[in-house]
């Protein structure tokens, strides 16, 4: 550990060259610091992505260079992610008894679950990363959601990249790829085989490999295929095609300071609704709202038919814009709670009691689901 003074909130010292001979450099949590030392002082230390819990403290220690002034995040909601640390022994033993190197298998598990992160946007059953997200940062990301979303992946999806190393290092899991992949007969990888369906028992995601989460990730289809060619005893020994834990450079995570680089919306992290809400998603509100545009077009409040025929034709017409409407708003709102926005908020907004637009929201899926299959 180096310490230095703290002068304008800010550590005053050189570390990135260390950095590059010993490995990821992070922020050392400040009450242990100050506890050792007896002084407010900035503490980093060279941390790899499995030891940035502070279990004394109930922090996640971020990493010193990344874009943004955090030193660490608060974990006192997230007790997944605190008993994730716990986890890391196994796969240690695990990795020594299949003669890897338990950095390389973590390397793997975290590439395929960054890409998962990424694709967990249009996964509609996906709930455990939002709301571990929005308690991360304190109990409502808000209008900096992408802000936060990449400041806080690498703690948000801790307990599942553990959970993945474990299973990439069981072999009852290595044979449930040989018989997907057909064993000795090749055939097709099935997106929701045996291994599959026990990756999202393993990550409590029961849908996870109806949403093609295995064929979706490159890194996982690359530790897979590995596997299936080693077995086969295909390739040249030493090729990478045969080797589980090398990751191709397109599969390499982009880093938090390239994430923040790349915000180019409003400086204050926000990012437009265009860029979060999926286009089919977007046509779906749209077409409901061109309904209601053109129900509303057909009212004569001018009419000269009979009172009772005028009124009866004027209210169900308004009923149906409104039915039509509504539609609209529990479209959007559901498009919202899957990009991150809070239930809370959408119900304060929408006007509507949360468990209410919960209900609403799970018959819209319900319906795109039958709808679209």
């Amino acid at each position: 550990m180096f310490t230095t003074p703290v002068t304008d909130g800010r550590p005053q010292g050189r570390w990135q060259l260390g950095a590059a001979a010993h490995g990821p450099v992070a922020y050392a949590c400040r009450l242990c610091t100050a506890r050792r030392t007896g002084q407010q002082v900035v503490a980093m230390r060279y941390r790899q992505g499995w030891q940035r819990v502070c279990r004394r403290h109930r922090r996640w220690t971020l990493g010193a260079g990344e874009g943004h002034d955090l030193e660490h995040l608060d974990l006192s909601g997230c007790p997944d992610i605190v008993a994730a640390q716990r986890r890391w022994p196994v796969v240690v033993r695990r990795a020594a008894a299949a003669e890897v190197a338990p950095g390389a298998v973590f390397a793997v598990a975290r590439a395929v679950v960054c890409q998962w992160w990424d694709l967990a946007m249009e996964w509609r059953d996906e709930r455990i990363w939002p709301a571990r997200l929005h308690r991360l940062v304190g109990g409502d990301a808000g209008p900096q959601f992408w802000w936060w979303r990449a400041v806080a992946r690498e703690a948000a999806i801790f307990p599942e990249v553990m959970a993945l190393a474990e299973a990439l290092l069981d072999p009852a899991v290595a044979e449930m790829v040989w018989q997907d992949s057909g064993a000795e007969n090749i055939q097709p990888f099935p997106p929701d085989g045996q291994f599959g369906q026990e990756l999202g028992r393993r990550l409590a995601r029961p849908w996870l490999g109806a949403a093609g989460a295995v064929p979706d990730s490159s890194a996982l289809n690359a530790w897979w295929g590995a596997l299936a060619r080693q077995r086969r005893g295909t390739g040249q020994p030493g090729d990478w095609g045969t080797d589980p834990w090398w990751i191709k450079r397109d599969d390499q995570p982009v880093t938090v300071t390239a994430q923040l680089r790349n915000l180019t919306q409003r400086t204050d992290g926000t990012i437009t609704w265009r860029a979060s809400i999926p286009r089919p998603e977007r046509g779906w509100i749209r077409d409901r709202v061109r309904e209601a545009t053109e129900l509303l077009a057909t009212l004569d409040v001018h009419d000269t038919a009979p009172l009772a025929t005028a009124t009866h034709d004027l209210i169900n017409t308004l009923n149906q814009t409104i039915a039509t409407l509504d539609q609209a708003v529990t479209a959007a709102a559901s498009a919202a709670q899957n990009a991150g926005v809070p239930l809370d908020q959408l119900a304060e907004w929408a006007r509507i009691p949360a468990q209410e637009l919960r209900q609403d929201i799970d018959d819209h899926r319900d319906g795109l689901d039958e709808q679209y299959g």
